[in-house]
């Protein structure tokens, strides 16, 4: 892409995050986000952990691994998802004019092959391909869990330390959210209380990457079950269009 080509991409990006900062990313999402880090990721999910133990309950996760995760984004899906999100018929025209008609070419011990069509796939190496990706995908996850009330629910209060169970016990100025899905840029953990609530949200996840073309590797996800405090830790059995998920003590990147 040209300098021009350039110039133009990062206007686009300006007004999408714009629009997409009013509520249409999930809370849980971070990376090439504006302040929201990987700290802030690790602090969620450690968060989370701690909580679950202060209340005696079970968690459930599951690491998801997106194949070629770039690759794969469809353009189709993208375009029609933008449209439902609100983005103006205008400003979806421009973000489809930097990439229909894209061509590659694949070069090979010196070997340059003939353009090849690009159907689908963002362009790795330019300024909109996180944020288009990060999109795509929270619209993915819109689609598949729009009736589904699966997540952790979680008590918390800021007016004080943040684990003074004492006095998170008091009802005033207590509030409570639920925590689901944990979205760092491509990466993805689902969250739930119980073995079965794990196992439907496994469910509905499948179908809508299917439905929305996006592959995983089911050889490389894993599952790890966090048991309440003086609990016997027992595996989690989940199990991705009749593979079974290896279950695991910690996660190993």
């Amino acid at each position: 892409m040209n300098i021009a080509g350039i110039i133009f991409a990062c206007i686009l990006l300006i007004r999408l995050n714009a629009h997409l900062e009013l509520g249409l990313f999930p809370e849980s999402q971070c990376g090439f986000r504006r302040h929201r880090g990987s700290i802030d990721m690790i602090f969620a999910a450690r968060q989370l952990q701690v909580k679950c133990q202060d209340m005696w309950a079970h968690l459930y996760t599951t690491f998801v691994y997106l194949t070629k995760a770039f690759d794969t984004v469809s353009y189709d899906g993208l375009w029609k998802g933008m449209q439902e999100f609100g983005c103006p018929e205008r400003f979806t025209h421009m973000m489809r004019q930097l990439h229909d008609g894209m061509t590659v070419r694949v070069t090979d011990s010196g070997m340059v092959s003939e353009a090849l069509a690009m159907t689908n796939g963002v362009k790795q190496g330019g300024v909109l391909v996180h944020t288009l990706f990060s999109f795509m995908f929270s619209v993915m996850l819109t689609d598949a869990y729009h009736d589904e009330l699966s997540g952790i629910r979680i008590a918390y209060r800021l007016d004080c330390r943040l684990l003074n169970q004492q006095r998170i016990h008091l009802r005033s100025r207590v509030s409570t959210t639920t925590i689901h899905e944990l979205l760092f840029s491509n990466d993805c953990a689902l969250n739930t209380a119980t073995e079965e609530e794990m196992q439907r949200s496994m469910d509905h996840f499948a179908a809508a990457y299917y439905k929305f073309r996006i592959h995983i590797n089911t050889d490389k996800m894993e599952v790890m079950h966090q048991p309440p405090p003086n609990t016997i830790h027992t595996a989690a059995h989940i199990n991705v269009n009749g593979t079974q998920l290896k279950s695991v003590y910690t996660f190993h990147t």
